[in-house]
């Protein structure tokens, strides 16, 4: 039984508002009351959709159109029902406890909510999560065109609604993904206009001037266009083409490897490093069970060492869980990007298709920019979208993929 139409719009909605770059643009320029998550129109924004996905998987069974929720991976789920009540419970040892139990409850309904977006068709999930990003990228285009305070940082890179311009080009790189996507599977006569997002999408990244999100996008649909292609090609050549992809992608290797070279010694990694050791040390202060979720970037005492812990994050999730959650709260995280990265690795690998290019391609991007920025905070799109690709590895890919790339005398599946 097919969804109610509302549902793929009211997640669009909802991933827009997880861009965070809309809520704080109309708290802060609109309502002049500052960029702060314990404002009372942030907030309440966050907290509605929280409740909302909450209400709609508890009442998934009196849903009039008899369409219910489809039961998720096992092991995706247990993890995050583990790491769910692990922040919740780090607010009785958090260093502000009431702040911490607050944000805590949000993440039960990001939870919740990821298990929604797992369940949309993909032809949904694209138009969904196109939407959203496309509206907060132009949103942003708008905003540099129109004000230079509004629309453009201290440096004169392109942050347009975004607090900074490592929110927007993130966005802007999601955004060209799914914008790729929609365009191959465009019908001609429209695949000129959908193509115009990723357009303008590339625009944005570029104005942002962010080095780490080029980085990523580059890497993420290179490394997932080898895996389709490769797979694609040797079912119709013959296993010949596995030696040409494996010295492809030994060659992007080096590449990849090579650009991190040059960026190393750049001012935005040097800070980077400087900012990972000083969390280290506080980590092994409290290695088994953190500081408390979400609270310790507003803490007088634990920023005070040093100015660059004034910038609100660990830049890098693994070190932000571990900080926040210690041991016990890294292990379930570490589960969900696991299974994420497998589940959509193996079904691009076995069904190579449009589709599962996409998913490839879109999962690697967020655990690269993970890796760089603390994005599993802020009540991010990233960590919903994460959470989500891991939850549909056990149904996702039982289904004929959209978009599927033709493959001649193809044995049927099982």
């Amino acid at each position: 039984m097919r969804l109610s139409p509302a549902r793929p719009a009211l997640v669009a909605l909802g991933l827009l508002v997880l861009t965070n770059g809309p809520v704080f643009y109309v708290a802060n320029r609109v309502l002049d009351r500052g960029l702060s998550w314990e404002e009372s129109f942030t907030r309440s924004v966050f907290v509605a959709l929280a409740v909302a996905a909450v209400a709609t998987v508890a009442l998934d069974g009196h849903r009039l159109d008899g369409r219910r929720l489809r039961p998720p991976n096992r092991i995706a789920a247990a993890a995050i029902i583990a790491l769910s009540v692990w922040i919740v419970a780090s607010s009785l040892w958090s260093l502000t406890p009431d702040i911490t139990r607050g944000r805590a409850l949000v993440y039960v309904g990001l939870a919740a909510f990821a298990w929604i977006v797992a369940d949309l068709e993909f032809a949904d999930f694209r138009r969904a999560l196109t939407a959203a990003t496309a509206v907060a990228v132009g949103l942003s285009l708008l905003a540099v065109a129109m004000s230079d305070s509004i629309g453009l940082d201290r440096n004169d890179d392109w942050r347009g609604v975004f607090t900074n311009r490592n929110s927007l080009a993130p966005v802007a790189g999601v955004a060209i993904i799914l914008g790729i996507s929609a365009t191959a599977a465009a019908p001609d006569r429209r695949r000129v206009l959908v193509a115009a997002i990723p357009a303008f999408s590339g625009v944005a990244m570029i104005g942002s001037g962010s080095r780490t999100a080029w980085l990523a996008l580059l890497v993420a649909a290179g490394l997932a266009l080898l895996v389709v292609g490769t797979r694609a090609l040797a079912r119709e050549r013959g296993p010949g083409v596995y030696r040409a992809g494996i010295g492809l992608g030994v060659l992007g290797a080096l590449g990849t490897f090579g650009a991190l070279a040059v960026l190393w010694g750049e001012t935005t990694f040097v800070q980077r490093r400087t900012i990972w050791s000083l969390v280290w040390d506080r980590i092994v202060e409290r290695p088994i069970h953190g500081y408390g979720w979400f609270n310790v970037w507003g803490n007088p005492e634990f920023t005070a060492d040093h100015y660059l812990l004034t910038r609100g994050s660990a830049h890098g999730s693994v070190l932000e869980v571990w900080l926040g959650l210690g041991i016990i709260g890294l292990v379930p995280f570490l589960v969900i990007v696991g299974l994420a990265l497998h589940s959509t690795f193996t079904a691009a690998w076995r069904r190579p298709s449009v589709e599962t290019w996409t998913w490839l391609a879109l999962v690697l991007f967020l655990v690269i920019e993970n890796l760089t920025e603390s994005f599993v905070l802020w009540f991010s799109y990233n960590w919903v979208l994460l959470m989500a690709a891991a939850l549909r590895s056990d149904f996702a890919w039982r289904r004929p993929p959209v978009g599927r790339m033709p493959v001649p005398n193809e044995p049927a599946s099982v």
